[in-house]
């Protein structure tokens, strides 16, 4: 218990905390509103990508900052007036880009489990030819292929508990995160003079 305490101090040391929605703030400073998108991108700018460099600064953050904690995510736009409608572009496109990873996600996560239940179905099919060939044959070569049977059914079997078990766990623990970052508010100010 005294570690999780520790561990929870750390992070409040290194993000600040929104002392009314307690959520954790990450803060990003951007020179020009457009530095958020990926400049090789031509798509409409609803629909262009993160940056690379700004979506892998959000994943090391995330990483850092407890699951259960909820984010807030503050864009700083230094030396530019605020402008309304280029921030409501950003959260569009901040929303489509996570909306896009959680798709492949959830497409990854089903073709795993999808794999893993046809393993299983093999295996299953093996261990059954295994009970209906052991009649107790006195050829040394019947007794192996029966016992091969029996041995690739656990192994398939054993490959399918894997992947469900095991294999799943980083995609489902990207799953939160994703979610996670859909649910951050976002915010944005502008530390250039009033006019």
């Amino acid at each position: 218990m005294r570690l999780w305490k520790l561990k929870d101090e750390d992070h409040l040391r290194l993000y600040r905390e929104n002392p009314e929605t307690h959520r954790m703030i990450i803060e990003i400073a951007l020179d020009r509103y457009m530095d958020y998108f990926h400049e090789w991108d031509n798509a409409v700018f609803r629909k262009r990508d993160l940056h690379p460099e700004l979506a892998e600064f959000l994943d090391l953050c995330s990483e850092e900052i407890p699951l259960r904690r909820e984010l807030e995510i503050d864009f700083c736009i230094k030396n530019r007036p605020e402008d309304i409608e280029k921030g409501k572009l950003i959260v569009a496109s901040y929303r489509n880009y996570y909306k896009g990873q959680l798709s492949m996600i959830h497409r990854r996560l089903k073709r795993l489990l999808k794999f893993a239940l046809i393993l299983f179905f093999i295996s299953m099919g093996f261990i059954t030819f295994y009970l209906v060939g052991k009649t107790g044959s006195h050829y040394l070569i019947e007794q192996v292929l029966v016992e091969g049977l029996l041995i690739g059914g656990w192994v398939f079997m054993w490959e399918s508990l894997h992947m469900v078990f095991f294999e799943s766990l980083e995609p489902m623990k990207r799953r939160r995160e994703l979610k996670r970052f859909l649910q951050a508010e976002i915010s944005f100010r502008s530390t250039a003079p009033h006019i």
